[in-house]
């Protein structure tokens, strides 16, 4: 394959890339063969490579996504978004004859999203597929739902990991799936080195089988994984886990939600973003939720996001994050997940 790509990227994304049908309200399904009327439908990249690299792109960042897609009209839609936003698509693959994965997502009005979902050509992405050498070049490595990756073997994904430490690249990894008890065995090998772990508390929970915050992190780090912990909160922003010291907490932005789909990848973004200028971790993760902010106001998982000035506008008054200690995390929850 020739070499298509820069001599270096700021940010290497991997792993799911889907598209997104946006429908929004739907609060109940019309009966039958009938039909209901909807304010807006809207196609968007998503999954949480694609997602995150369209963010990445339209905060300044230059992005290389790599995943499979298929040949279909879907995966045309999905690679013309991609591109559009200023994503380097040089390396996604395209397989005949499975079709892109998509997701139609009715929106409700309070901002759930339930999905209907086809995995396709997610899983047919193998570790032989992966170009190692933009990986090694780039500042950034990002895997986006490596748990959606059925056909990565987790051991090769882990030695990546290690390889692209060891060349001082960052390296950040978070879940798609909902029931992540699935993924365990393979976290504990494909995960062990990366920088940054991001689940999201419901898939923290679900991975662990654990339902307070204090052991699922223990559970976390007796699989090996060994990365600074930080988890997103939904409405209660999200949770800083260093391997050492103290815990913080920084809060989320208040804002009107239309639509969640695509938060968490925002919020990947974000972080990203203000790692690569240099800021601190909590100044960073407020970036991320800035985004993830952001992209709840509107419909789709890039709603909001027009570029880097997206998240110093006036409108941020930043809350004010801190220590804060493992009973009192589950008591931010407790909201959350009731």
């Amino acid at each position: 394959m020739p070499d298509l790509t820069p001599s270096s990227v700021d940010v290497v994304t991997i792993g799911a890339h889907l598209l997104d049908v946006h429908v929004w309200p739907v609060d109940t399904i019309a009966p039958g063969q009938s039909s209901a009327l909807v304010d807006m439908i809207k196609l968007s990249a998503a999954g949480a490579a694609a997602g995150t690299a369209v963010d990445l792109a339209r905060l300044g960042m230059s992005v290389l996504s790599l995943g499979c897609i298929g040949t279909d009209a879907v995966g045309d839609l999905l690679l013309g978004l991609l591109e559009t936003s200023g994503v380097d698509c040089t390396r996604l693959l395209r397989r005949p004859g499975a079709p892109t994965s998509a997701s139609v997502l009715p929106i409700r009005s309070n901002g759930e999203r339930p999905a209907l979902h086809v995995r396709g050509a997610n899983e047919l992405l193998v570790a032989d597929d992966i170009d190692q050498a933009p990986v090694l070049r780039a500042s950034f490595l990002h895997l986006g739902g490596p748990d959606e990756m059925t056909g990565l073997d987790p051991a090769r994904i882990g030695a990546l990991v290690g390889k692209a430490r060891r060349a001082g690249v960052v390296v950040t990894a978070d879940l798609l799936r909902g029931p992540a008890i699935e993924y365990r065995d393979a976290a504990a090998v494909a995960l062990r080195d990366v920088s940054y772990f991001l689940p999201n508390h419901d898939q923290l929970f679900s991975l662990t089988q654990c339902t307070r915050i204090a052991d699922a992190v223990d559970d976390v780090r007796g699989l090996g994984i060994a990365a600074t912990l930080i988890v997103t909160l939904g409405a209660a922003g999200c949770l800083i886990v260093p391997p050492s010291g103290n815990w913080v907490h920084v809060p989320a932005y208040q804002v009107d939600v239309v639509d969640t789909t695509g938060c968490g990848d925002a919020f990947c973004a974000g972080l990203i973003t203000g790692l690569s200028e240099g800021r601190t971790l909590v100044e960073a993760a407020m970036l991320g939720n800035r985004a993830a902010g952001l992209v709840a106001t509107g419909l789709g998982s890039d709603a909001g996001i027009a570029d880097r000035s997206s998240l110093d506008d006036e409108r941020w008054d930043d809350p004010v994050a801190g220590p804060v200690s493992p009973p009192e995390v589950d008591r931010l929850l407790a909201p959350v997940t009731a």
